[in-house]
């Protein structure tokens, strides 16, 4: 089984208010490269992702964001 790939997943929330952006940080995760990441909302906002490396990333809203942003950093070997 030594050829089945590897996975190191990060999993975090963050509560903002009136936020442009979120800085995220998951240099604990130790990733194996720059990781694919998800993110979930709980207002209809628009979101993109900038300045991603193997270590933090940040998420920009396309309005000012008040509420619980969930984010996945997910690396494979």
């Amino acid at each position: 089984m030594a050829g089945l790939p590897f996975l190191k997943i990060h999993s975090c929330s963050e509560e903002l208010d009136n936020a442009d952006y979120v800085d995220i940080n998951y240099t604990s995760a130790n990733m194996f490269n720059i990781p694919k990441i998800t993110v979930i909302t709980d207002q209809n906002v628009n979101y993109f992702l900038s300045n991603v490396t193997i270590n933090t990333a940040r998420i920009n809203f396309s309005q000012p964001y008040t509420g619980t942003v969930k984010y996945t950093a997910i690396s494979i070997k």
